[in-house]
């Protein structure tokens, strides 16, 4: 029995908690982090794929960092920055203990943290009622375009919020609903979205779901197209190809494929057998797909877009995020989960609602090759999640220990790491996160 297998067996006593309705991932994703199971879900809407890690909240100071740490300069910092950060010569490994980590900068990619979000070391203010962020990423003209995850104490699908944020705190309220992911074109200027609309419910999908592309400045809407019928459940945007065409995934447990919209003609294609797509490269050469619910082996591929050809194909227990092909194409992170027994995946839902006790997984970051697959880096010792890369080339993760202590890691392709943002103890009653990195939700 594959991982995926026991967490959804264990999943299926979870969600048996939650009343049954539409929209169903993202109430137990809810539930999940309100009781604590040592469960992490990745969701689409109604999609859900599951893998082992935990869920906590953290209470977190974003600017008690400096120090030389990596050498890495942030451009915007001033100064000469690097090209890109030095490569090994072989593949590195690392074991983090984060009481020995030097000190070094802070994320120069989008972070959140204590009320503000955080571009290059400028602080905006960003507050509301929601828990997290599904996704944040940096437009044109020096803006960010964020969708914040609802928050809701009785576990009902509460809206998203998909707005333009700029550097002065200003908003454009894009979007309200059941939006469950959007893409920024590679040069910053188009922003993709979609909203479902569940009252008109079909099988285990929406009924009706509306697509836009908007002017990443000014939201102005520049396409729409609205998806009906047996089309309705098409629509989770999750990235741009060349030629003006948009990839998307369909918000059901069952999608009969992935998807691509075509702006100029206005139509919607099969593109791939593959269920849902994990990954796409900011440039739109690299896709990671993974295979449909119900497969026989459950892992991804990743595929060269131009040519359409599955370049190679992860394992098993791995799991990539929505960011985790590197700025220009060239890597591949992966968070390798290891092998739990049901019985374990069943015990830690048991405990769920007590108090945590800590976790016994420590899963490793590996960095590959992405179009051989090679690994370059492997860091252990630390359970890692919300991994982003950095224009720079490094990478920046959630490092936690023990399910009690969380800090924000850097690490270079050498294998040399420093804190990114100081250690912090956990606070497990925080309905929100302080430290949120772009797509850990």
């Amino acid at each position: 029995m594959t991982l995926e297998d026991q967490v959804r067996d264990a999943l299926d006593d979870l969600a048996l908690r939650v009343p049954p309705r539409a929209g169903l991932a993202d109430a137990v994703l809810r539930e999940a982090r309100r009781r604590r199971a040592k469960v992490r879900l990745a969701t689409a809407g109604s999609t859900v794929v599951a893998v082992a890690a935990g869920t906590a909240f953290v209470v977190a100071d974003p600017l008690a960092t400096d120090g030389g740490g990596l050498g890495i300069v942030d451009p915007a910092a001033g100064g000469d920055a690097p090209e890109q950060v030095q490569e090994p010569n072989a593949p590195a490994a690392v074991t983090i203990d984060l009481d020995e980590l030097p000190t070094g900068r802070p994320p120069s990619a989008p972070w959140y943290v204590d009320g503000a979000l955080y571009v290059g070391g400028e602080a905006i203010p960003f507050e509301g009622d929601f828990s997290g962020f599904r996704a944040m990423y940096e437009v044109a003209d020096s803006g960010l375009a964020v969708l914040t995850v609802p928050t809701d104490d009785e576990g009902q699908a509460g809206d998203f919020e998909l707005s333009l944020v700029s550097r002065d705190g200003g908003r454009i309220l894009l979007g309200a609903g059941q939006i469950y992911d959007f893409a920024v074109s590679s040069d910053g200027t188009l922003l993709a979205w979609a909203e479902h609309d569940w009252t008109t419910s079909r099988n285990t999908g929406p009924g009706r779901t509306v697509l836009y592309v908007a002017d990443a400045t000014t939201g102005e809407v520049l396409h729409e197209r609205e998806q009906i019928g047996d089309d309705g459940s098409i629509g989770i945007v999750k990235g741009f190809l060349d030629g003006g065409r948009v990839v998307l995934d369909s918000a059901t447990n069952a999608p009969g494929g992935v998807h691509v919209w075509h702006l100029v003609a206005d139509t919607v294609t099969s593109w791939t057998d593959y269920g849902f797509t994990s990954a796409i490269s900011r440039a739109g050469d690299l896709a990671v797909l993974t295979s449909p619910n119900g497969s026989d082996e459950l892992s991804s591929g990743v595929v060269d877009t131009a040519t359409e050809e599955v370049l190679w194909t992860t394992g098993q227990n791995d799991f990539v995020a929505r960011q985790a092909l590197s700025w220009d194409s060239r890597y591949l992170v992966i968070t390798v989960a290891p092998t739990r027994s049901k019985a374990e995946e069943l015990e830690d839902l048991e405990r769920a609602g007590e108090a945590s006790t800590g976790t016994e997984l420590a899963n490793q970051v590996v960095v590959a090759d992405a179009r051989t697959g090679e690994r370059v880096l492997t860091v252990e010792g630390i359970n890692p999640r919300g991994v982003i890369w950095q224009p720079d080339g490094s990478l920046i993760f959630e490092a936690w220990e023990d399910e009690n202590r969380v800090g924000l890691v850097r690490c270079a392709l050498d294998g040399k790491c420093e804190l990114a943002a100081p250690v912090r103890e956990v606070d497990h009653h925080d309905v929100r996160p302080p430290y949120i990195l772009s797509g850990n939700q």
